[in-house]
């Protein structure tokens, strides 16, 4: 008797874990830029209460979560674990979206795809029951090279042209940093001034002179 009511327990426990939990979603980035990644939810219980450890490759670093519309108290992030709390619990429902995750992709990073780890996840519902992952869930982001810059491109068209002599001129008019635009310092003197406007008069001549 004592068996098949432990045996009844650990089913139910099982059962419990394989309708609840969360999972990262895929997601395709490009080096040297942000990447939105959702946190999904499954469940068959009303959750309140969720957190989970985020494991990230080398080279790509948490900026900022947020809580999606259906999950409506914040995400908190405290080293590596991401959790929220809410007083209206989640009902049953599959893959839905709780928060929103954005990560930084390094320059550095190679093209190619890496792992986004959820581990360690533990879900508490509406009753008070404690749901404990002890399996991992895992999604792929991709990631795509940098985009190669072109100098004296300041508009982000991929062309050298009378708009971005109008971009700088406006930036050299009020006084933007090279920390603000650092496209914009084309000498490389960490100023933006009447010399980087004649750099980009120079590329645009030289563009005329070849075609």
């Amino acid at each position: 008797m004592l068996l098949a009511a432990l045996t009844c327990v650990g089913a139910n426990a099982a059962i419990l874990k394989a309708n609840n939990f969360l999972a990262p979603s895929a997601a395709t980035g490009t080096a040297g830029k942000t990447v939105e990644v959702n946190i999904l939810m499954s469940n068959d219980q009303k959750i309140s209460i969720w957190q989970t450890n985020l494991v990230l490759p080398t080279g790509i670093t948490l900026v900022k979560a947020e809580a999606a519309d259906k999950w409506t108290d914040e995400v908190k992030v405290d080293g590596n674990k991401v959790f929220s709390e809410t007083e209206t619990a989640v009902g049953a429902g599959k893959e839905a979206v709780v928060a929103k995750l954005t990560l930084q992709i390094d320059a550095t990073v190679a093209a190619g795809e890496y792992d986004i780890v959820f581990e360690g996840t533990v879900m508490t519902t509406d009753e008070g029951k404690i749901i404990t992952q002890e399996t991992t869930r895992t999604a792929k982001l991709t990631v795509e090279p940098a985009e190669e810059k072109i100098t004296g491109d300041l508009t982000g068209d991929t062309k050298v042209n009378i708009a971005d002599v109008t971009a700088l001129l406006t930036i050299i008019a009020n006084q933007g940093t090279v920390d603000q635009y650092p496209d914009a310092d084309l000498t490389g003197d960490s100023k933006i001034n009447i010399a980087d406007l004649t750099a980009v008069l120079t590329i645009i001549a030289n563009q005329a002179a070849t075609e």
